[in-house]
């Protein structure tokens, strides 16, 4: 039997596992797309697009139903927040190096990067990307 990878689904953000799955509102739009790492906002049930400060990231926004990866959350609708042990299309900050195996972490706008904090840490790649190839990563989430 040859070994399975893992594939990029052609809409949403899920690549495999069972998620663990809360809704919360969205408090500020600001890069709110699918595949962003998320951070609790201002209210209990509120969440924010993580930052490269981030120390307490709870989760990624997934897809609705019927959207792409590309359709922006608006402020004050619900969200599908992902965590657990899964792995998920997270996006890349442009132009980042990341290598297989190695840890990521939040970067600007909810995005990713190879990580130099190990407390900061949110997964490991599943794959290696690096220059424009980087849009799209596979993350097998571990730190949420």
């Amino acid at each position: 039997m040859s070994p399975q990878r893992t594939v990029q689904p052609a809409r949403g953000i899920l690549c495999s596992g069972i998620p663990i799955i809360e809704e919360y509102e969205i408090e500020t739009a600001d890069n709110c797309y699918p595949g962003r790492l998320v951070e609790p906002g201002t209210g209990t049930h509120q969440v924010v697009v993580g930052t490269s400060g981030s120390s307490v990231i709870i989760g990624v926004l997934d897809t609705e139903p019927d959207e792409l990866r590309t359709t922006i959350y608006v402020v004050d609708t619900q969200a599908r927040v992902l965590r657990g042990d899964i792995v998920v299309l997270l996006k890349a900050v442009s132009g980042a190096a990341i290598s297989m195996g190695e840890k990521v972490q939040c970067a600007t706008a909810g995005m990713v990067i190879e990580s130099t904090d190990a407390t900061k840490a949110v997964g490991v790649a599943e794959e290696a990307k690096s220059g424009d190839d980087a849009e799209w990563i596979l993350v097998k989430l571990t730190g949420i």
